[in-house]
Order: C-alpha cells, then structure tokens, then sequence
C-alpha cells in the first residue's frame, strides 16, 4: 500500500483520492467475505432444516417400523403398520431436494406398507380354520371352533382356564415360537372350544411347578398346523412381502444415516 502511495504521488495523484481508493477497496474486500460468510451459513442452515424436516424424521419412522416389523415374531406382537410422516412428508418442498434414488426407495416402501397390511388382515381371516383343522387331526375332536392358550403368572395342576387366554393366530403367521409371553407369564394349558355344544377338550402343558407336560401331543399338533400354513397362499405371500418390507427398512436406515452424517 505504501508503494502504491508513492507512486501515486509522484504522477500527481492527490491524497484525498488514493484514501478514498483504498477504503473503498477494503470496503468492497469486506463485503465479498460477509458475502461468502452469509452464503456458508444459509447452505449450512438449508442441510440443518433439511435433517429436521425431512431426513430426520424419516429415519426415526424407518427405524422404528423395523423395530416394529422384528417385534412381530421376536415378541409376537400382532401390531398393524403405520407410517404417517412418509404420508405426508411429500407436501414439504425440501422434500424434493433430496437425492431422487433416495426418495424412490422411500416411496417405494410408502407404496409397500399398504400392501403389507391388507395381506396380514387377509392372514388373520383365514388362519383361524387352519388352527383348528390342525387340531381336530391331532387330538381326533370334531367341530372346533376356537382354540385357546391359557397364560398366567401361577396356576393350579390341571387348572384349565388362567389369567389371559388367546388364539396361537398370530404366532401361527409369523412363525414364531408358541409359548412366547411377557415376562412373568406362563402358556400352561391348551384348550379347544367347540361353541355349538360348548364342549371342551384341554391339555395341560405345565405342572404347577413349571415343568412341561404333554409335549410329543402339543409338538404333533403344532407341526402340522405350521406345515397347512406353509402351504397357505395368503400366508405366503405375506411372509414374502413381511421379509421385503424388512430388507427396504435395513436398507433405508443405512442410506438415511449417511445421508445425514454428509449433510453435517
């Protein structure tokens, strides 16, 4: 700055023009920086509202779909779907600014939830007579119309009726283990229902002190109806599409979290 004063001044260039030079070229230097700051901080604004409004909040619902989607036979949980932020997520125009692969999968698994749905209601109308035409084979009783798993924290030796009584259905469906329960519960006696005459065949499957009974007769029973279900068109087809709904949730939560993880 020095040698540009004096050569200024040696062509004559009066004082007061070079300061008003000089400070207008700081002037303009500061300018271009606040610039560059303010842009830095509106792109970095955009990915944070973006994470908050979009990608965040997707992933939370991806996960715990998934987490919902394993309770189904972990836990035997028979809870329906339900994904309402991928619902409405597509009214936010940030939505759009998201890689387009990434949203085709979102939508494609929107698409799927649906469809999961309907085919797990399909399931549950049709497994109830798969239930007790296994049963009627396995323990030669006609006219079944229900049966029943009886579950209780305590119970007395051939007790038939406990705390909580249910349909092995969903287990059925999902293929889990039969005697799942929550903690402090006890599956300890299976019961058959027969609502015409109310006649009533039951089989103790605990003693009093937690030991099993009757297994070879339960196993033969529980087989059987595993194998009518494999076998089940609308059972099938659910499994198939419960397995792709669990693949696309695995795949997602990977891709939302790096996504993320980028845009920090």
């Amino acid at each position: 700055m020095a040698l540009v004063y004096v050569l200024a001044v040696s062509l004559g260039v009066q004082t007061v023009q070079l300061v008003t030079g000089a400070i207008s070229a700081i002037s303009a230097v500061a300018s271009a920086s606040a610039a560059i700051l303010i842009w830095r901080g509106n792109v970095q604004g955009r990915k944070t509202i973006l994470i908050d409004r979009v990608l965040g909040p997707a992933y939370s619902e991806i996960r715990r779909t998934m987490e919902l989607l394993e309770s189904w036979k972990t836990e035997a949980k028979d809870l329906p779907l339900s994904t309402p932020f991928l619902k409405q997520v597509g009214s936010d125009w940030l939505y759009y600014t998201i890689d387009t692969k990434l949203r085709s999968e979102l939508e494609a698994f929107q698409g799927l939830v649906p469809r999961l749905d309907e085919q797990r209601d399909l399931c549950k109308s049709v497994v109830t007579l798969i239930v007790t035409n296994a049963a009627s084979a396995a323990f030669a009783q006609q006219n079944i119309s229900v049966v029943y798993f009886w579950r209780s924290h305590s119970w007395s030796d051939g007790q038939v009726r406990g705390q909580n009584g249910r349909q092995p259905n969903w287990e059925l469906i999902v293929d889990a283990p039969p005697f799942l329960s929550p903690p402090g519960y006890y599956v300890h006696s299976l019961q058959l229902v027969d609502f015409n005459n109310q006649e009533h065949f039951s089989l103790p499957l605990l003693t009093e002190a937690k030991e099993p009974m009757n297994r070879a007769d339960f196993d033969k029973f529980w087989e059987h109806a595993r194998g009518l279900a494999s076998k089940d068109l609308a059972i099938v087809e659910f499994r198939k599409l419960w397995a792709e709904a669990l693949q696309r949730c695995s795949a997602l939560e990977g891709k939302l979290d790096s996504e993320i993880k980028h845009l920090r």
